[in-house]
């Protein structure tokens, strides 16, 4: 009977030393993963539409200021929208000026407006300005205090005008722009219109 003891015994003792083993060097062969400990993260907000940019006249809905040619270094200060076009384009005038769109408040309480614009492209532009007012106002002779941008890239935006705008009320926006020294360079950029309550 011992000796049917001992003899079960010495089999388990290989089975087990034989399962030991096998751990052991499946152990030594695992594959472990390593969970990242870092995470890429992003975040956007809707563009509001509750400003909207419009004709100077009509609330046609505008996608497009062109600023006309002009020399190396020369001050445009004649766009025009695709609404109202070259036919109509901004007027700085000491009585009789007309910018070249209007921005419209369509929420129902006042908005604060801020101007983003993005890098003109092709080396274009040297800086542009722009000017706010009410649409009565016609004394706006010149746009030289406010910057959207000193160099022609989007440094500046987006600019908080101090300009607040009334619920279902408009106000006039007119646009400056000093080409760069290239000659013969065409560009362009985005202009976003910002709201904030």
């Amino acid at each position: 009977m011992h000796k049917l003891i001992r003899k079960l015994l010495g089999k388990l003792n290989i089975v087990l030393a034989l399962t030991l083993i096998m751990v052991i060097v499946g152990g030594l062969n695992a594959t472990y993963v390593l969970a990242t400990n870092e995470a890429t993260q992003s975040a956007s907000s809707a563009a509001a539409t509750t400003i909207t940019v419009v004709g100077k006249v009509a609330d046609t809905a505008i996608t497009t200021i062109t600023f006309p040619e002009g020399a190396p270094s020369a001050t445009i200060s004649t766009p025009y929208n695709d609404v109202d076009t070259v036919s109509d384009a901004q007027v700085l005038h000491a009585t009789t000026s007309e910018p070249v769109v209007r921005l419209k408040n369509t929420s129902a309480g006042a908005l604060n407006i801020s101007l983003s614009i993005s890098s003109w492209t092709g080396s274009i532009a040297a800086s542009e300005g722009y000017a706010l007012s009410d649409p009565a106002t016609t004394t706006t002779s010149a746009v030289t205090d406010n910057n959207l941008s000193t160099d022609g890239t989007n440094g500046l935006s987006p600019v908080a005008t101090g300009v607040s705008v009334s619920a279902a009320a408009y106000k006039a926006l007119y646009l400056e722009l000093i080409l760069s020294s290239s000659a013969g360079a065409t560009g362009t950029s985005t202009l976003t219109i910002l709201g904030e309550s």
